[in-house]
């Protein structure tokens, strides 16, 4: 994220250049009549988007990397994000003087509709993408809850096993990245294509590997939720193939589930 956040923040400075040499180019005025352009103050918007942008892109790479410095993963990827949408926002609202155009109210306002609603359609994912994976236990299924989520059937584990460490994540092929959480399809350096549902650094990691070759690698930022889904998992595995065995261990008669 450190790298991403670098390019992102020196791109938005350097937009900023851009739009100062190049005004026209600006979005709705170059689309104006020759009649309407007239009475623009192009310059002024263009002088006020090159200071805007570099102060935004400067927030960016100040932001996230301090937020990343200070381990906290969630707050670097708003600060990664944040600065452009509210920047961007201000940027409209502050150079609406410079047109001086008649323009009616929904022409003002729908603008700003349409970066507030932007903005909340963002928070909601970020927050939805946050929320902790629950682990669901049914008769026969595993379901684990919330984006991303699957439900594997118990006899489809080859095996369970509980790591300290996994391997390094290559790349994100289909799903989120929100700092330390990562939820949907990835590729790990040696355990190659694998779901994941995971919240780092936080070991243990719960290893499963199915029939079909199907990898899920999940954990809790607590260690005891865990160990207790693993746990559980085992139980379900050895009641399944050895059903004398399951009562000398404990019975989990309700569904279960355990928040991570």
């Amino acid at each position: 994220m450190e790298l991403v956040s670098i390019f992102m923040g020196l791109f938005i400075i350097g937009l900023g250049f851009f739009i100062k040499k190049y005004p026209n180019t600006l979005a709705g005025y170059n689309t104006m009549s020759y009649r309407e352009f007239k009475k623009v103050d192009i310059k002024s918007i263009a002088s006020t988007y090159k200071k805007g942008l570099i102060i935004i892109g400067i927030a960016t790479i100040i932001g996230t990397l301090s937020f990343l410095w200070l381990k906290l993963y969630i707050a670097a990827t708003i600060a990664l994000i944040a600065p452009l949408i509210i920047g961007v926002l201000v940027l409209i609202l502050i150079t609406q003087k410079y047109n001086h155009n008649k323009q009616s109210k929904f022409e003002r306002v729908l603008p700003v509709v349409i970066i507030v609603g932007i903005s909340i359609a963002i928070t909601t994912l970020f927050i939805y993408s946050a929320r902790p994976t629950r682990v669901e236990f049914s008769d026969g299924s595993i379901t684990f809850t919330g984006q991303y989520g699957i439900t594997i059937q118990t006899d489809q584990i080859e095996k369970v096993e509980l790591l300290d460490n996994i391997p390094y994540v290559k790349v994100r092929t289909n799903g989120i990245g929100l700092g330390n959480i990562l939820k949907g399809h990835f590729i790990l350096n040696e355990f190659g294509k694998c779901h994941l549902f995971l919240r780092l650094p936080n070991p243990p990691f719960l290893y499963i590997e199915l029939s079909s070759g199907k990898t899920i690698l999940f954990n809790s930022t607590d260690s005891t939720y865990t160990n207790e889904v693993y746990k559980h998992i085992m139980f379900t595995a050895i009641t399944q193939l050895h059903p004398s065995r399951g009562s000398s261990l404990r019975d989990p008669s309700e569904p279960t589930s355990f928040s991570l």
